[in-house]
């Protein structure tokens, strides 16, 4: 990986964490049953001003709100979610569920919903999960609601990092995410 695209990659994960800790932290009361096993969610509604230049935020089109995530050509990896497993649950989960609502624009290779968690010492990936978008979501220009469960390996810490972005993987026409959720799966 080159260094330039490193500090990117870095730096937007760096930023939607900030933006996600923004978004929770302001107020967000769960009242129903389902609500209370999410972990995070984001419409990126509240990100705009927050996260700085991201190109992949984008007002084109969005599931809900103004606001959602784009990768295209020339921007191969959407702004993700990125932060300590030990931040998201005061258990361990044994499971989580990633949600979102996703818009294919063209027929051509399809990005991918990436889910992964790695040692945040070694950087070495305890998990890697790409989500295959053509496959989930076969209709184009409509918004479709997809569902994916991770099974956490038991090797991972409370300091173990999970991501979860969208990646273009070649795509040669705009996908966009929006209204995504993380949820521990209940046993």
């Amino acid at each position: 990986m080159h260094l330039a695209f490193s500090t990117q990659l870095a730096r937007l994960f760096t930023f939607s964490a900030l933006g996600l800790g923004l978004l929770l932290g302001s107020g967000c009361s769960k009242t129903s049953a389902e609500e209370k096993d999410v972990l995070t969610s984001n419409d990126f509604d509240h990100l705009d001003g927050w996260v700085g230049d991201v190109p992949s935020l984008t007002r084109e089109k969005a599931h809900s709100g103004a606001y959602s995530i784009v990768v295209q050509p020339g921007i191969e990896y959407g702004l993700g979610y990125s932060n300590p497993l030990g931040r998201l649950s005061t258990m361990r989960p044994d499971k989580i569920r990633i949600s979102a609502w996703v818009m294919r624009t063209g027929d051509q290779n399809a990005a991918k919903l990436v889910a992964e968690i790695k040692d945040p010492a070694t950087g070495a990936k305890a998990l890697w999960e790409a989500i295959d978008l053509g496959k989930e979501v076969p209709k184009l220009n409509e918004w479709k609601h997809i569902e994916h469960v991770i099974t956490v390996p038991p090797t991972v810490s409370a300091t173990s990092r999970i991501m979860v972005y969208m990646w273009g993987a070649g795509a040669g026409q705009p996908t966009y995410l929006d209204d995504l959720t993380l949820s521990q799966v209940a046993k």
